[in-house]
């Protein structure tokens, strides 16, 4: 487990609007149990999201919006195996988390 690691969201409802989650915690972190994750929206899932609040991220083809408004915890067992990571994006990530927690 990585931060920016992409795992199929363990919220089953909420694939539809939110297939996947992306786990954003420091990896300093690494022997707690939980992790802190953003999930990934699909495009028509909330309107009003933006390039800056909500980059793009392409998981397994599909183009998903992050949703840091949806930040979450989750225990490490209900994290299954990664389906992609995001680190090639983390300075875009790392603006709309900035922007969520320092509103810049």
């Amino acid at each position: 487990m990585a931060r920016f690691d992409i795992y199929p969201n363990p919220i089953q409802p909420d694939r539809d609007a939110l297939p996947c989650v992306m786990e954003i915690q420091s990896d300093l972190l690494y022997r707690f149990a939980e992790r802190v994750c953003v999930p990934l929206a699909r495009t028509q899932a909330f309107p009003g999201m933006t390039e800056r609040f909500n980059p793009v991220i392409e998981v397994q083809g599909e183009a998903l919006h992050l949703h840091p408004l949806g930040i979450a915890v989750f225990l490490t067992k209900e994290l299954r195996e990664p389906v992609a990571h995001a680190k090639t994006q983390a300075l875009a990530i790392d603006t709309a988390l900035d922007m969520l927690l320092r509103g810049y």
